[in-house]
């Protein structure tokens, strides 16, 4: 009776534990697939020729990201890939909306709970803080007319309660920033067709060299004011918002109100929109 007792519960043992093995197994198979899908979006085998087949590549990478990551979570929750999936898709929440892509559901729970994961790697973890803070700080500053008052590079004053009625675009950027400086035709030309109409831009730019920005500004035909501290990713405005990738493009409406962080992918239209 002992020995029979002692069998049934080996082979029950051992029943849990091959299939155990087996569910691990399947899982790593599926979040494999994931972190393909993720290296394919950040390493691609070409570089893209222009600004509309970057954001079909980063459409088309997502779209096979998500349907990974979906197949991934019911085959395993438990495997750590998920927390890196995670910190990624807190870093391309913005540039979803600029491709179309689907908003990522619940990324606040799920980087809260990688904060206390204790499979969670500490540079995920440390990731995972910093976009918290960034949701916090994004979610107040949608809360209230924004403040934002300085002396530009070339000497005006800036003052965003005063340019209340107007629409305003608070660009984010740097000389050294490639995408930015892609970006700089669409954010020209929206500039020339609608400033007339009360369309304003008020640069913050992350150079560390003010003759460099003050030659591309010139050259550039850039009108409009910059800010300019000479700190790059210190910079006190850019830290004080944490934004932590550029460009970032905030759109204000005629209220003084933050209605869109993510404001790169059709600017004329948006602000043609808001202007009333």
């Amino acid at each position: 009776m002992k020995h029979s007792l002692l069998l049934r519960i080996g082979v029950a043992t051992l029943f849990v534990a091959v299939s155990s093995s087996l569910m691990a197994a399947a899982g790593d198979a599926e979040w494999k697939k994931v972190e393909a899908a993720l290296d394919a979006i950040k390493n691609p085998k070409e570089k893209p020729k222009s600004r509309e087949e970057a954001i079909a590549n980063l459409k088309a990478g997502l779209k096979e990201f998500d349907a990974a990551h979906a197949d991934a979570m019911k085959a395993s929750t438990a495997n750590p890939v998920r927390w890196s999936a995670a910190v990624f898709n807190a870093k391309i929440e913005k540039s979803r909306g600029i491709v179309g892509a689907p908003p990522v559901e619940n990324l606040t729970a799920e980087l809260e709970a990688l904060v206390k994961a204790g499979d969670a790697s500490t540079e995920d973890k440390a990731a995972a803080e910093k976009a918290l803070k960034t949701i916090k700080t994004m979610a107040e500053l949608k809360s209230k007319p924004l403040n934002l008052k300085f002396t530009a590079v070339d000497g005006r004053e800036v003052d965003l309660e005063k340019m209340r009625g107007k629409v305003v675009l608070i660009d984010f950027w740097a000389t050294w920033c490639g995408p930015c400086v892609a970006e700089l035709p669409n954010v020209l030309k929206a500039y020339k067709e609608l400033h007339p109409k009360g369309f304003e831009i008020v640069g913050i730019s992350l150079d560390s060299d003010k003759a460099k920005l003050e030659k591309f500004v010139k050259d550039k035909g850039m009108e409009w004011p910059q800010f300019f501290d000479g700190k790059g990713w210190k910079n006190e405005i850019s830290s004080g918002f944490s934004i932590n990738s550029i460009p970032a493009m905030w759109l204000v409406n005629q209220d003084g109100m933050v209605i869109d962080t993510a404001a790169r992918g059709g600017l004329e239209e948006k602000v043609a929109k808001l202007l009333k």
